[in-house]
């Protein structure tokens, strides 16, 4: 054998060794934060019966179904059982990672997971909700919107995961029709009640899309609103509203040259307050 076919070998021997051991390393970081968010899931009670108590207030609502706040209409919903009969443990959730700021729960997409946010948008790229360093990283917030949701657009980052944890079925909206008619909403947790928002819009984007971009302005807001109209893939039941503000939900789709982005944009429902 030739000295050359000795040091190809030699080299594709190698590469195949480091190959290796980089899917093992990242097979291992996936089922580390698989069992984090696992033992997540304990803070998210589900069945409580919640959504089943009735609200003294609920006759209330056909005179009172609305409240000023910060000179915008915050449609308020006083039937529990509209909403979700899950009851999250903020207090715990806060003392495992300070920055925790809501839980997402989207049944289209499969997500059901609390939400941090940090100084930037790379922290929890490559780091879990208990903040050890994992390429899995978790579900955040962006660090420039404010987490009480009151910004005009509040985005959701999560890594399309091969085990489908996080928003690794995010796609579901628009690989089965089905998936939008039957789980339309997105819900998000806070402490002082539950935040409902329809989707009005999905679609594929490149991965500089200028639908990350986020609004300093009413006009600004506005043109957002028509090109996340013009852009869905579909036709939705609900649509934008310029005076309503949005969530949106981005992750990757695809590998290599053809790796896009995937965008979900829900407008504001309603919400249901706890009471105090």
């Amino acid at each position: 054998m030739s000295k050359g076919r000795v040091i190809i070998i030699s080299i594709a021997s190698v590469v195949m060794v480091i190959a290796a051991i980089m899917l093992l390393k990242s097979t291992l970081e996936y089922k580390r934060a698989e069992a984090e968010y696992s033992n997540l899931a304990q803070y998210a009670k589900v069945g409580t019966g919640a959504a089943s108590e009735e609200s003294a207030q609920t006759e209330a609502a056909a005179t009172d179904s609305s409240e000023e706040e910060d000179g915008n209409t915050l449609k308020r919903n006083y039937n529990r059982s509209d909403f979700p009969d899950m009851e999250i443990d903020f207090d715990s959730l806060e003392k495992i990672n300070g920055s925790f700021v809501c839980w997402l729960y989207a049944p289209g997409a499969e997500v059901n997971h609390p939400v941090v946010q940090g100084q930037d948008n790379e922290f929890y790229l490559h780091h879990t909700f208990e903040m050890q360093k994992n390429s899995a990283g978790c579900v955040f917030m962006d660090s420039e919107v404010d987490p009480a949701l009151t910004s005009w657009n509040t985005f959701f980052y999560g890594h399309n995961m091969k085990n489908g944890t996080m928003f690794g079925h995010l796609k579901n909206y628009i690989n089965n029709k089905a998936t939008y008619d039957e789980y339309p909403y997105i819900y998000v947790f806070r402490p002082e009640g539950i935040y409902r928002y329809e989707v009005f819009s999905f679609y594929l984007d490149t991965p500089d899309s200028k639908m990350y971009y986020n609004c300093q302005n009413f006009k600004e807001y506005r043109a957002y609103l028509h090109e996340a109209d013009a852009k869905s893939v579909r036709e939705c039941s609900a649509k934008s509203d310029r005076d309503k503000n949005i969530v949106t939900l981005v992750t990757c789709s695809g590998a290599g040259a053809s790796k896009q982005r995937f965008f979900v944009h829900g407008v504001f429902k309603d919400v249901y307050l706890f009471e105090e």
